[in-house]
């Protein structure tokens, strides 16, 4: 049996990964998946497999699962309002279906 939760998903440069996950532990999320990542947008291209000429400008994306919205819009709020507010990155919040409900 499914039950639902929302996932964040959160793209962003290397260099903001220890405040990121300084936010997510202080809300007392348990866990969290970081995933190498790359692509083209407003900022030019980052290759995923490239070696980096700086690491920190790496990017990096985060997927959270939370069974409480409210948390997790709020922490999608903190992402966007204050930690990547001068920072390149997105942010987004969608529906999902877990089968492990007591990992949550």
């Amino acid at each position: 049996m499914t039950h639902p939760a929302i996932k964040l998903t959160i793209i962003a440069e290397r260099l903001l990964k220890p405040r990121v996950e300084a936010l997510l532990s202080q809300a007392g999320l348990n866990g969290w998946s970081i995933f190498p990542g790359g692509g083209r947008g407003t900022h030019g291209v980052h290759r995923a497999q490239a070696a980096q000429l700086v690491r920190e400008f790496a990017i990096l994306k985060f997927e959270v699962v939370l069974r409480d919205r409210a948390t997790a819009e709020a922490l999608a709020e903190t992402l966007t309002s204050d930690i990547m507010a001068q920072q390149p990155g997105l942010v987004w919040l969608e529906p999902v279906e877990i089968w492990r409900i007591r990992k949550f």
